[in-house]
């Protein structure tokens, strides 16, 4: 192992520990966040981004006091998966952080439960990260997922057709999962350049070039080409992100509102509640609802014509939704239920 990894700030050139600090800034101000006298739980692959995130969460966890460890999950999707897990346990030795590893047929878990690879392979990365992050207490699991991977995110949810304001990507703080990304606004390109700087070495992922996958056709074909038209795309995406969490924001805070009205074991909303909202919260209101009844995502023409089946108080009208939930028109109220 390269005894010139720096493993505090003083270490770092001032390019790097500029980085660094700034990614401090959004954890704080963009993320809300405080990272002091907290344990930290990194999900460690090898790439580039976690290893660059790992250094930098070194570095500023003696600036913060806070406790840092990481955790490796072997897919046994590749061959070299054994070396790239010999490699992260070195570098955590190096550096003195507690790692924990585990391991799991991806591929076969995927075939028994008639999953994708890539849906199976997330299921089971969290799942030990949830267990990694209990067994040790830690109150925040930590992801590398950087600018460009928020922009194939965000590509990703266009092609799906996912609406205002989920169409601003994955959320840089996950509460409920106890989750932090934040490399949200930081390039590929700037991660690489910093490793570079601390003498990292990392690993490189071959599946991420299997065009079979939409993501990887997204990543190597869609994203440069709107890089080429727009050299400032990825800044317009991180723009778009910040904006999202805004309205998130907003919009929680206005359908909960609505919603203290509402037993969602049994729910209706009343014609006289219906009335004073926007179309906007109407139907912001109906997927929370159709949410919160389980699976099934619901449909924008769906919801559309249950606003407009309603508009027209179109009494006994039903409105099909995924994961056998329906919305019925009764005397101006609206009641869902299942199928």
């Amino acid at each position: 192992m390269n005894n010139q990894i720096p493993s505090k700030l003083q270490d770092l050139n001032p390019k790097a520990a500029h980085l660094c600090l700034g990614i401090e800034n959004f954890i704080t101000s963009k993320l809300s966040v405080s990272l002091k006298k907290r344990t930290i739980l990194l999900a460690l692959s090898g790439g580039v981004d976690s290893t660059s995130l790992l250094i930098i969460l070194s570095c500023l966890a003696k600036k913060n006091n806070f406790s840092l460890q990481a955790a490796h999950f072997n897919h046994q999707l590749r061959p070299e998966a054994p070396l790239e897990e010999m490699h992260v346990r070195k570098l955590c030795e190096y550096l003195s952080i507690p790692l924990r590893t585990s391991s799991q047929n991806v591929a076969q878990y995927a075939s028994q439960h008639k999953l994708g690879i890539e849906e199976a392979a997330r299921l089971l990365r969290y799942s030990f990260l949830k267990t990694v992050k209990n067994d040790i207490g830690a109150d925040w699991i930590v992801t590398g997922h950087h600018a460009n991977d928020l922009a194939e995110d965000i590509v990703m949810r266009l092609i799906r057709g996912t609406g205002w304001p989920a169409l601003g990507g994955m959320e840089g703080k996950c509460n409920n999962r106890r989750i932090l990304r934040p490399l949200l606004a930081t390039s590929k390109e700037t991660l690489i350049r910093f490793a570079q700087g601390c003498s990292l070495t990392w690993c490189e992922d071959t599946s991420n070039k299997d065009q079979n996958f939409l993501r990887n056709r997204v990543r190597s074909q869609v994203i440069p080409l709107l890089c080429k038209e727009n050299p400032a795309f990825l800044d317009a995406i991180t723009s778009l992100w910040e904006l999202a969490q805004i309205d998130t924001d907003h919009w929680k805070a206005t359908i909960e509102q609505h919603l203290e009205k509402t037993d969602l074991a049994t729910p209706k909303l009343l014609k006289e509640d219906l009335k004073t909202m926007s179309k906007a919260t109407r139907l912001r209101v109906y997927k929370a609802i159709l949410d919160s009844m389980g699976n099934g995502q619901p449909l924008q023409h769906n919801l559309l014509a249950l606003d407009a089946a309603w508009q027209a108080n179109v009494g006994g009208k039903t409105v099909q939704f995924p994961g056998n939930k329906i919305a019925t028109i009764r005397k101006g109220a609206i009641c869902f239920s299942y199928r």
